[in-house]
């Protein structure tokens, strides 16, 4: 029988880091207790650099008190990894999950990771990979298009994946992503404009999530909200002036259905 999943979705306004990190720990707590089953939480945060356990200064290419001038927070972080960027337009997952319960190791939750995002990516035509010596993550080709970096801590896992669907990439100038210097970074966005021989033409800004932020402190029960629903394949769904920008709600349903698959969870809403 496949197990159940609840959904937080808050991806329709944007969230501090600090206050994602506050709920995420919250609910981890209550899974560990088993008050809870398991649990996704999806976000979108403020512009915000973290720097995991390898991370180190020289990750940074600019300075970070000039990066704090910008308005990005900088935080250091349990989950495995070095420095990478979250922002507006990126999706960010945090599966609350039994690793252990599940009979997963952690090679293999990392990989059932990968492969949601690709399962996802292939429903755009967008075609990536997973398990890259040395380079954790999905990549298109030599652009990386998903950071994955992930604790587990009693069998029960936190953290987890940013996709880039319609972020700012100038973020990444100013840090060697994920500690690799000489490999670019991409996002849903930019991969349809190609699909679409679009590259190289003007493009608009990427699209920015209004609304406030999930206010510090709030338990994970004020923070429930309805689940993403689950999608089918979309084929090339495309939305946006120009024809070829990424519908971000689309992808977040489509990324759910993924992770429901790949981590045996029954669809649901």
């Amino acid at each position: 029988m496949l197990r159940p999943l609840r959904v937080i979705n808050l991806t329709s306004s944007l969230t501090r880091y600090l206050a994602g990190l506050s709920l995420q720990e919250s609910v981890v707590e209550e899974r560990k207790k088993g008050l809870i089953g398991d649990t996704l939480i999806l976000l979108q945060h403020y512009p915000v650099y973290t720097l995991g356990k390898r991370g180190k200064p020289s990750d940074f290419r600019t300075s970070q008190k000039d990066l704090e001038a910008t308005g990005a927070e900088i935080c250091s972080v349990s989950r495995g990894g070095e420095v990478t960027f979250h922002g507006p337009g990126q999706l960010v997952a945090y599966p609350i999950v039994g690793v252990r319960q599940a009979g997963l190791g952690a090679r293999a939750y990392v990989e059932s990771l990968e492969d949601s995002i690709i399962d996802c990516l292939a429903n755009y035509g967008i075609a990536a990979r997973g398990r890259v010596p040395g380079a954790t993550g999905v990549w298109v080709g030599e652009r990386k298009i998903a950071a994955i970096g992930v604790r587990i801590s009693h069998g029960v896992s936190s953290h987890g994946l940013a996709l880039n669907i319609d972020t700012d990439l100038s973020y990444f100038q100013h840090i060697v992503p994920c500690g690799i210097p000489d490999k670019e970074v991409t996002s849903v966005r930019l991969e349809l404009r190609e699909l679409q021989g679009l590259k190289g033409q003007s493009l608009p800004p990427p699209g920015a999530v209004g609304g406030g932020a999930v206010g510090g402190g709030a338990g994970a029960g004020a923070a429930l909200q309805g689940e993403a629903a689950g999608a089918g394949g979309r084929g090339a769904a495309l939305g946006g002036a120009t024809g070829a920008d990424p519908d971000f709600a689309r992808v977040v349903e489509d990324f759910t259905s993924s992770f429901r698959a790949r981590l045996g969870f029954a669809a649901g809403y």
